[in-house]
């Protein structure tokens, strides 16, 4: 009997000793438990102060923004206003600009159609002086006339000074209205050697439009004793007594 009251007590004494022990397990984990609400009330409130204050600096910024932008449209607005001027303006230069490159261009192009002109009169009038040439000389005497041009330039040719005139040239160059005759030929190429030093072979090309006469080219010297060049330098002169 002793001992089953002996076992009874042991039994409440440990059931004791267990109660306490598991009442200090969960009084320290309620504890933890309130500890990490807190904490997390703690850092909840930390949040909600950071995303009020995010909130704050948003609408600071964005009323910020929108007065700058505000400021920036009446800005705008006035530059273009003055753009608008400008190019008005800019739009009137370009016209009245325009408007003169044309009457410039009108006057040129009216000058350069007068030149034209001119010119191709200029060509008709040899072209007639040619033909009228033809028709009115004969053979023999075109070949005398021509005869006539080229001692008249063999001798200006000959009294030429040639002291300062330095010739470099592989050939003579002849353009004849009528083929050299043996006579002139050796004449042309004695002058040449005397006054230039130069023995050149005459390298010859017949050019009948040239009416009478011959054109030489001696390297940079260049001569046209030929009475197309007379008629044109007529041509030419009574232009300018019209003028």
């Amino acid at each position: 009997m002793t001992t089953m009251i002996y076992l009874v007590i042991l039994q409440v004494a440990v059931f004791g000793v267990l109660l306490m022990g598991m009442k200090q397990l969960l009084l320290r984990d309620t504890l933890k438990a309130a500890a990490k609400l807190r904490d997390a009330e703690a850092d909840l409130s930390r949040k909600e102060e950071s995303v009020r204050k995010r909130i704050e600096d948003n609408e600071a910024e964005f009323r910020r923004k929108s007065a700058e932008a505000q400021e920036g449209m009446a800005r705008a607005k006035e530059t273009m206003e003055k753009d608008i001027s400008r190019s008005r303006d800019t739009l009137l230069e370009e016209a009245r600009k325009e408007r003169d490159r044309i009457l410039d261009e009108a006057t040129r192009n009216k000058e350069k159609l007068r030149q034209e002109l001119l010119r191709d009169a200029q060509v008709q009038t040899l072209e007639h002086a040619g033909r009228v040439y033809e028709l009115v000389f004969s053979a023999e005497v075109g070949r005398a006339l021509d005869h006539v041009f080229l001692d008249e330039l063999l001798a200006a040719l000959d009294e030429m000074d040639a002291s300062s005139i330095t010739v470099s040239a592989p050939s003579l160059d002849v353009i004849s209205s009528h083929p050299l005759d043996p006579a002139h030929r050796e004449r042309l190429k004695e002058i040449v050697m005397r006054k230039f030093g130069a023995n050149l072979d005459i390298r010859e090309t017949v050019m009948p439009e040239l009416i009478a006469g011959i054109k030489i080219k001696l390297g940079s010297l260049e001569i046209d004793g030929s009475l197309r060049n007379r008629f044109n330098e007529a041509i030419e002169q009574l232009k300018s007594e019209h003028m």
